[in-house]
């Protein structure tokens, strides 16, 4: 349950929303897009989920058939976000999914989201949730146990 007003509520926010951004994006293929820019967002983010841990502009552009400056700037236009700014918070989400259910230590979260430098992953992450990956499995450890 959730509890409004605690300290860690933009946290709580910020992490439900994007599992259930996650758990929306399964759902991709039944999709129906107005025009082929959508289309190329949705096959954007399908691309993003299924290859987080190797996504590269360079593969996605080749897979929608871009240049890489021309995509870059469509994701730009269509979501307002970069690339690399959707990339890594599809990572940082799915860490934060590991920490919470897995025993895998933090450097071995780094390595199977896609960072191979676990200093560069806690600095990411810990911008993003506002705290370190050891300290967010802390917390998500009291919030198991008291559900």
């Amino acid at each position: 349950t959730l509890v409004f007003g605690a300290p860690n509520k933009r946290q709580i926010n910020q992490t439900t929303l994007g599992l259930l951004f996650l758990q929306l994006l399964n759902y991709t293929d039944r999709i129906s897009c107005q025009n082929e820019a959508q289309e190329d967002i949705v096959r954007l983010y399908r691309y993003i989920e299924e290859n987080f841990r190797t996504a590269s502009l360079s593969e996605a552009a080749a897979l929608l058939g871009y240049d890489i400056y021309h995509l870059s700037r469509r994701i730009r236009q269509k979501t307002g976000r970069t690339f690399l700014d959707i990339l890594q918070e599809k990572r940082l989400l799915q860490a934060a999914f590991l920490l919470k259910n897995t025993a895998l230590q933090v450097a071995e979260v780094s390595v199977a989201v896609g960072y191979e430098n676990t200093s560069h992953f806690h600095r990411l992450f810990k911008a993003y949730f506002g705290c370190s990956p050891k300290q967010y499995r802390a917390k998500t450890d009291v919030f198991s146990a008291k559900s």
